[in-house]
Order: C-alpha cells, then structure tokens, then sequence
C-alpha cells in the first residue's frame, strides 16, 4: 500500500523538481566519481557555481504546470478517490496533503495521461506507464497465475530501463521492491485483502 505512495513520491519529486528529488548536485557529482553517464554531469562554471544539464526525465516550467493543471481539472466518479484537486497547487507545482488511496489512484490511473498530455518524455513515459500497469495488475480483483510469470519478467524489463535513464541515488530499496509484490501475491493472494485501503477511507 504504501509502496505506491512511495514509488508516486519518488517519480514526482524527481520529475517536478521538488525539495525531496534525487536529481541534484550531490547525485551528478557521483556521477562523475563513478564515471557513467557523461551528458549529465555538472559544468563547474569560471566563479565557482554549477550547471546541471537537463536529464531525460527533466520537465520544462511550462510542462510542471500543465501536468499540475490536468491533475487538478480532472474528473474523477464520486467515491473513486478523495478531492484530489485540492491538493494540487499550480503555481508552485506541487502535489501535497493527500492519502494513501489517493496516491493509489493517482500512479495507477491518472500519472500516466497526466504525463501523455504534457511532455515528450518518451522514454521515461514508457517507464511510467509500465509501473502503472504493473501496479494496477497486482491491486487487480482477480488475477490469472498463468499471467504471473510474464508481469514478472516485464517489471525486470522495466527496472532495468529504469536504470538506463534515471540516476543511481533514484534506486532506493522502495524501488526496487516492486520485483518482489509479485512473489507476495503468489504466496498471500491478492492484494485487496491485505492493504488497508478500505480502513483508511
């Protein structure tokens, strides 16, 4: 339950630019120290400050408002999820103040046409898009164990992409968890019985 709210928190703060990204300074001088991805390393400039390049998976000002923009006019079926609107802020670019559920909603259902509508992030949109697919297989009502096997190799497939284009300090252990749901939901069964979705709301 709480890996959705982390996984959302970890793709918007990284793609919005916020307090808690793990694109800063400290993660592209690692870069360097480790020596991979060269087009992303920092450019020291003459009086001492630094230059970040844009990443893949960096969003322009005017992209951040019209993803916050889509979030905050959508329209979602009474009870499918809290007001998520209101805590969306457009001018600042920030998605705040929400629940567990509401997270759920937003990685699985909204992220991905929130993104399709704001910015050519092709490939990182690929990424997102299989996460929210993944994510929404394993909260399914009913799941065929035939299907198992693939979702499993697909989310391999995808972390690996994953790690084409997002930076090392992106792959915390909440990350990498999801090549574990799937193993959870052979040996406990599906998810609607163990996540606390109806008792938070």
């Amino acid at each position: 339950m709480h890996i959705e709210k982390n996984i959302f928190d970890k793709f918007i703060s990284t793609l919005l630019d916020l307090e808690k990204s793990k694109d800063n300074l400290q993660a592209r001088q690692d870069l360097v120290q480790i020596g991979v991805k060269p087009e992303l390393h920092t450019h020291v400039l003459s009086y001492g400050s630094y230059i970040l390049p844009p990443a893949l998976f960096t969003m322009s000002k005017k992209d951040k408002m019209m993803f916050c923009e889509v979030i905050k006019n959508m329209k979602l079926p009474k009870g499918h999820s809290s007001n998520i609107s209101k805590g969306v802020n457009i001018k600042e670019c920030k998605i705040m103040g929400l629940k567990s559920h509401d997270f759920h909603v937003l990685i699985e259902d909204i992220m991905p046409i929130a993104l399709r509508s704001c910015a050519p992030l092709n490939k990182v949109l690929i990424i997102i898009v299989g996460i929210s697919h993944f994510l929404k297989f394993i909260c399914a009502k009913v799941i065929n164990p035939i299907e198992l096997d693939k979702k499993q190799r697909e989310i391999a497939l995808t972390l690996c992409n994953m790690e084409k284009y997002f930076l090392p300090s992106f792959f915390t252990i909440v990350v990498h968890l999801l090549i574990h749901l799937l193993e959870e939901v052979r040996l406990d069964g599906l998810v609607h019985y163990r996540w606390m979705y109806p008792f938070e709301r």
